[in-house]
């Protein structure tokens, strides 16, 4: 059951857990899809220091998806790797020079005073991985006999000039 509150543990733990029916059915109208089948967390869950707290596994789905080549929908299996962080609220920064190293990691979001919505994770982790124009697989839009790039006329006062600048053969 995803519909939880991650709060931190006193040791490291594992947490595995599935979606119900009716979480599914939750998911697919958050993330606008036809239907969502199936979603399974897996983390480890850990205490840092300054009470922060750190998610690191994977979260799988199984999603119903709609086929922008060939307008059929098809199932797609998705497997996206999460590794977040928590700092408990913001913490008091002294009248001095800062150094934030941006590139090294992304900073850790505000740890929420009733814990970390596993639910709300899982939605935010689905929506960012999934393909904004799905295909289904074999679909290849050059089957369907579109030319993307079609070979335009010129047209305007340029082309004419462009036409008087061309050697004639």
């Amino acid at each position: 059951m995803l519909t939880r509150r991650i709060l931190r543990p006193e040791a490291p733990t594992h947490l595995e857990a599935d979606a119900t029916e009716a979480e599914c059915r939750v998911l697919a109208a958050h993330l606008d899809l036809p239907a969502v089948h199936a979603v399974a967390v897996s983390f480890a869950v850990g205490s840092l220091p300054e009470g922060a707290l750190e998610m690191k596994g994977q979260v799988t789905a199984r999603l119903r998806r709609f086929c922008v080549v060939t307008a059929a929908f098809f199932d797609q299996n998705i497997a996206e790797p999460v590794a977040r962080r928590w700092l408990p609220g913001l913490p008091e920064v002294e009248a001095r020079e800062v150094e934030i190293a941006v590139l090294e990691e992304d900073a850790p979001d505000p740890l929420p005073p009733a814990g970390v919505d596993l639910m709300e994770l899982v939605s935010e982790v689905l929506a960012l991985g999934l393909d904004p124009h799905p295909r289904a697989p074999g679909a290849d839009i050059a089957e369907l006999g579109y030319d993307p790039a079609p070979e335009e006329v010129p047209s305007g006062p340029f082309a004419v000039l462009a036409a008087l600048r061309e050697p004639k053969a």
